[in-house]
């Protein structure tokens, strides 16, 4: 009876709930991966300044990816050895929702970071395989991919080091493997690893739902 209620309050406590974690994951969750997404912009303009604008275009197959990777080690960073974690689970909202809604603002930041990189290199002509607009899914989908990726094996692995281990292997079967083989379809080349993402993290969602079990990992994660 008493989750029954508590599902049916968390619709209204939303948007209480996005503003409290928005306050506190601001800098690192939100801030940071829009700053580096302008930084990367800015690294890919001076450098076609300097090198030229084919060089660049082969160096971003190298820099660009490089964002998704951050992303994904930033959301480890958020999500786990939360030093509130067991007032969390001992409120109504729960572990679960706290980091299902911190996930959701770090991938919206995510998306929108990856577009400020986006933007100025696809003007300058400098992004490897280019193909008009359709290419910023590559960017923007890589690096929610990664962030569900980061929020699945805080979920259930044992250790923060052990989480990113898992994200940067993703990371890499994601740039070294699977890009490179569908680099003229943006679309599939991010419907797949989404969709498997998406698989993860709904897994760990359903694993967060004991409120024992999620708090016992986040403490452990310490």
């Amino acid at each position: 009876m008493k989750e029954v209620s508590v599902n049916r309050m968390l619709p209204r406590m939303a948007p209480a709930l996005a503003a409290a974690q928005l306050m506190r994951v601001h800098s690192a969750g939100v801030a940071f991966p829009v700053a580096l997404g302008a930084l990367i912009a800015l690294a890919g303009a001076a450098a076609s300044a300097v090198a030229g604008v084919p060089w660049t275009r082969v160096a971003s197959v190298a820099f660009m990816p490089l964002y998704s990777l951050a992303v994904g080690m930033g959301a480890v960073a958020l999500l786990s050895g939360d030093a509130l974690v067991e007032l969390h689970g001992s409120t109504p909202i729960g572990v679960r929702a706290v980091w299902t809604t911190r996930l959701a603002l770090l991938a919206l930041a995510a998306a929108a970071g990856a577009l400020v990189m986006f933007a100025p290199l696809h003007a300058l002509g400098v992004v490897y395989g280019d193909i008009g607009w359709a290419s910023a899914l590559s960017p923007v989908g890589g690096a929610v991919a990664l962030a569900l990726a980061a929020y699945a094996a805080v979920a259930v692995l044992e250790s923060p080091r052990a989480a990113a281990f898992f994200v940067v292997f993703a990371w890499m079967v994601l740039s070294f493997f699977w890009d490179p083989n569908l680099a003229g379809d943006p679309v599939l080349q991010r419907a797949v690893p989404l969709a498997v993402a998406l698989t993860a993290a709904a897994g760990a969602w359903l694993s967060l739902g004991s409120p024992e079990r999620a708090c016992a990992k986040a403490v452990g994660a310490r």
